[in-house]
């Protein structure tokens, strides 16, 4: 299979236990960065290329696991300390809860572990930037040259330091938040004009909305397009769904598709993340017996 242009993934990696309607499970491999790594490998024939720092205590087989998988991990870092930790919970009503993010270890170890912008950013095709702190986005668009840079964040983020994050969307090509990352980002407007606005800034926007599936606007455009979910999938976990399409739509653009082409397929990698615990939909070994193993060396 032929390898188009390389894709970058900037971000963070975690060991995360995840609570779910089905019960608790964990530690498994986690964060953003792992998740949009997995999107893009199953979205394109791409390389996706992680930069991310873990500390000490991450698991090698973890690691040892996404390069077999085709990841390039040449960009991890280890540094000392604790790797991030992640407390997710999903209710039945698909409400997510994150208690980690009131944890000050957690907030400690975001700025022990932020990830090095790459000095060849510009060299790829497209750049994934995960949810990271908004100083740590900027540097990754001063680096990024002409490479196309698809942004995400978090609710940890969104509303930390909202007029520096909108202040950077112009040089945004997509900004991929969830409903409730843009209603921290434009409290005051509802969900379909929120698009509208963050689209008037001059980047595509792509308004995930969990189960009920997505709103786009092309840059400078106020025509909403919805999208549907994916249907016909059994959600198990919805851990790391947004951050797959995240990487999928980076594979895309890597690849010469239009925006709006490529959300359907960036979202039927979401649904395949769905349908495994942890990051098992989208491919990486989680069996009991791996799953198993794995945990034993965290």
């Amino acid at each position: 299979m032929t390898r188009r242009r390389a894709v970058l993934v900037v971000g963070y990696l975690s060991i995360d236990t995840i609570e779910t309607p089905a019960g608790r499970f964990g530690p498994v491999p986690g964060g953003a960065a792992l998740y949009a790594a997995l999107g893009a490998l199953a979205a394109e024939a791409v390389t996706p290329c992680v930069a991310a720092a873990v500390g000490d205590d991450y698991p090698a087989a973890w690691l040892e696991a996404l390069a077999a998988k085709g990841v390039d991990l040449a960009r991890v870092e280890r540094r000392p300390g604790p790797s991030r930790t992640a407390r997710i919970t999903h209710a039945q009503d698909g409400a997510r809860a994150s208690p980690h993010h009131r944890d000050p270890q957690w907030w400690a170890r975001t700025v022990a572990l932020a990830p090095t912008i790459p000095a060849d950013a510009g060299s790829f095709g497209a750049i994934a930037a995960c949810p990271m702190p908004v100083e740590r986005l900027e540097a990754l668009l001063d680096a990024a040259g002409d490479a196309r840079v698809l942004v995400d964040t978090s609710e940890a983020f969104a509303g930390a330091d909202t007029a520096r994050f909108l202040a950077l969307a112009p040089r945004m090509s997509v900004l991929a938040a969830s409903r409730e990352e843009t209603r921290l980002l434009l409290p005051d407007s509802d969900d379909e004009d929120a698009v509208i606005q963050l689209a008037s800034l001059g980047c595509c926007v792509l308004q995930k909305r969990g189960r009920e599936g997505a709103a786009a606007a092309m840059a400078g455009s106020s025509r909403l397009t919805q999208f549907g979910a994916p249907t016909g999938v059994e959600a198990l976990d919805p851990t790391g769904a947004g951050d797959a399409v995240l990487g999928a739509m980076a594979a895309g653009l890597a690849g010469g598709s239009p925006f709006l082409d490529l959300i359907e397929g960036a979202m039927r990698v979401g649904g395949r993340a769905v349908s495994g615990r942890g990051p098992a939909g989208l491919g990486l070994d989680l069996s009991p017996t791996v799953a198993q193993s794995l945990a034993e060396t965290a």
